[in-house]
């Protein structure tokens, strides 16, 4: 990569774009992140075209059930835990009603003396509400006439439309009595807009004649697994890239995706704490855990990862009991899989706040720069707290491309597959729900304990 490149990426980030962030008001091309705006398939309700299956199987540990929660119409799953505990999670179905495929609600017990009480992680209000829908955003270009923005917007298309504005067909794994697993697979198609002739630098001049332009209709399928014996579920994902060749495209990964509320279904619970690991480095922010995260929170972004899992979390306080609950994401990667390149350019990757005087959301540590979307598109300010529960995964923009390397700054760049010879791009997320152990003396947050562990207690049955 060369000198200019970096000078065209920097311009991005200070536009706060180049990471293709979205906000709870606006998506990156300048369109609303709503699902009534999103530019692609309508919400038409077309009826899940899935299999017929019984309403209720149960088998070893794991079972699945068709019923109603707030309202929706769900396949519940529920299976045991590490410890013996039951815990559920409902994906919404494809209905006349509206599309499915992620989760409105989940449950699990935590110890409460002799006792145990059971959280619940709720998604139902509506609007974004829901977790685990899919979401990509294009990669902010430079058009030959001048101007910048998205292809899909020159198109007058959402360059990253929500994925519960498309239809899904669902196919439930068959549960048998002697299962001690479940899945629950779900595929439909989502746009992605590129050019016509495959350019060997993304970041050059891009044409911005329409004439140039391509819509693709990618292939897209999710699969969740639900596991007896272990706390997580595991959201499996991928894309086919069938139709383009490398250069075509170049965007970034953003689902799991959503909005619930995690911290024992308390709206009004302030957010405390962000922490993540890129492919760089650990980040954590420093708000007391007593008060709430704001932008002039201490920051550190400068601890090697090392073999450490990827992983992203969001942390929020309950606004009765004052517990702390996160809700979290870790990459897990089986078999062969190659993983994602997590992060993109930002000169705050290795530094710290006390070494740089650079506030969160500042002109100098812009949103865009953070590899992965949550606090910064939920209303974050300097004086007080906030409670939009906005969180996501997240990439290196540049899939799809030719390039075969990525910088992070000056400094540091790292390899990425970014168009695989099999033309899928394929990773898989261990979803981390719990009573954080965070604390001011301890800053480790329960997703990162997960992303560190030997072992994890996250499923890794039926891969997709």
């Amino acid at each position: 990569m060369n000198q200019r490149w970096l000078e065209v990426s920097l311009l991005a980030t200070v536009l706060c774009l180049c990471a293709c962030g979205s906000s709870d008001s606006k998506d990156d091309a300048g369109s609303p992140d709503a699902g009534g705006g999103d530019a692609g398939t309508p919400d038409s309700g077309t009826p899940d075209a899935g299999p017929e299956v019984p309403s209720f199987e149960q088998g070893d540990g794991v079972s699945r059930e068709s019923t109603v929660v707030g309202g929706i119409d769900v396949d519940r799953y529920t299976w045991t835990d590490s410890k013996g505990r039951p815990r559920t999670l409902s994906l919404k179905r494809q209905t006349a009603a509206g599309n499915g495929g992620y989760a409105v609600q989940m449950t699990y017990q935590v110890a409460a003396g002799a006792d145990w009480r059971t959280v619940t992680v709720d998604g139902t209000g509506g609007g974004e509400r829901g977790f685990g829908y899919f979401v990509g955003h294009e990669l902010y270009r430079q058009f030959d006439n001048g101007a910048s923005g998205t292809i899909a917007g020159l198109n007058g298309e959402d360059d990253s439309p929500l994925g519960y504005g498309f239809a899904v067909r669902g196919a439930p794994s068959s549960i048998l009595p002697a299962s001690t697993s479940a899945s629950h697979t779900f595929t439909t198609t989502y746009p992605k807009w590129g050019t016509r002739v495959a350019m060997a630098d993304v970041t050059a001049a891009t044409p911005a004649a329409t004439a140039a332009h391509q819509k693709f209709l990618v292939p897209l399928t999710l699969r969740w697994v639900f596991q007896k014996g272990v706390d997580f579920p595991r959201l499996d994902i991928r894309l086919d890239l069938g139709e383009a060749t490398a250069g075509q495209l170049s965007f970034d990964l953003r689902g799991p995706y959503g909005v619930v509320e995690f911290a024992d279904a308390d709206t009004q619970a302030p957010l405390s704490n962000v922490q993540w690991g890129d492919t760089r480095n650990h980040f954590t922010t420093q708000a007391p855990v007593a008060g709430a995260l704001t932008t002039q929170a201490n920051w550190t972004w400068n601890e090697p990862i090392g073999a450490t899992r990827k992983y992203h979390a969001l942390l929020a306080r309950h606004s009765g009991t004052g517990v702390l609950y996160e809700l979290g994401l870790v990459e897990l990667k089986l078999g062969q899989d190659a993983g994602l390149v997590y992060g993109g350019y930002s000169t705050n990757n290795g530094a710290t706040k006390a070494a740089t005087g650079r506030a969160l959301l500042s002109d100098g540590f812009s949103a865009g720069e953070w590899p992965f979307q949550s606090a910064q598109y939920s209303g974050l300010n300097a004086a007080t707290g906030v409670t939009g529960k906005k969180f996501a995964w997240g990439s290196s923009p540049f899939y799809g491309s030719a390039f075969t390397s990525v910088y992070f700054n000056n400094d540091f760049s790292t390899a990425i597959d970014a168009f695989p010879a099999s033309k899928a791009l394929l990773y898989r997320t261990c979803l981390v729900m719990g009573v954080s152990p965070f604390t001011d003396a301890s800053r480790k947050s329960l997703t990162r304990q997960v992303a560190e562990s030997a072992a994890p207690s996250c499923a890794t049955a039926d891969p997709l």
